[in-house]
């Protein structure tokens, strides 16, 4: 009986968080009440409230969510137990692209993030922010330290130096996709952008350019 309280609790939550991505997408952020969301779900504002103490939280939840399958995938490439995290860490870039390209849903719950002003909910988002690119970068980091030990950096290319700069390339490739729609395939311009970073970084053993990325693990 526990064990269903606790997936029924679960399934609840879930549910607020769908419906919550769906309200924050057709209304945006700032439009977007605990009651919209609760009627959205089909349970009661009180409901909502048990699991969230704001609608902050519940965006932060959102985001969250997105965020964690993506992160679990940078952190394979940055295992010791693994020998190629140049090609690695691409693949989760170009893999992370290409579900882009095929999911509105996923697009849609992008554009929130990438969108600010100066309300409160943007400054929980931009909070939200922070914290999932340090914990990004880390791992991000940790690839190219492994990347190093291998003998697979440049000379003279820190690890610091490669994340920031890749992370630069990353962020363009995804406004440009969200921000202006049909200028670049994310596939391929965002594959060529990256692959020409990687070139300048990285040993020319380290990865092959052009190459379709393995599929994800």
């Amino acid at each position: 009986m526990a064990r269903k309280t606790k997936e029924e609790t679960l399934a609840t939550r879930d549910g607020i968080l769908d419906a919550a991505e769906a309200c924050f997408q057709e209304s945006g952020i700032a439009n977007t009440s605990l009651e919209k969301i609760a009627a959205r779900a089909g349970f009661t504002r009180g409901a909502v409230y048990w699991h969230f103490k704001n609608k902050g939280e519940i965006l932060a939840a959102v985001i969250t969510r997105c965020r964690v399958p993506f992160l679990q995938k940078l952190e394979r490439a940055s295992s010791g137990s693994r020998n190629t995290p140049v090609q690695d860490l691409r693949a989760v870039f170009l893999n992370s692209w290409m579900e882009l390209e095929a999911s509105p849903r996923l697009r849609g719950l992008l554009e929130i993030m990438l969108r600010n002003d100066l309300s409160s909910d943007s400054q929980i988002l931009r909070q939200t922010h922070a914290e999932g690119f340090r914990d990004c970068n880390a791992r991000i980091i940790s690839a190219f330290n492994r990347a190093h030990a291998l003998g697979q950096l440049r000379p003279g290319v820190s690890a610091e130096h490669a994340a920031r700069l890749l992370h630069i390339t990353l962020t363009g490739v995804l406004y440009n996709s969200i921000f202006q729609p049909g200028s670049i395939d994310m596939h391929r311009d965002g594959m060529a952008a990256l692959d020409a970073l990687l070139g300048a970084l990285v040993t020319a053993d380290s990865f092959v350019p052009g190459q379709p990325p393995t599929p994800p693990a």
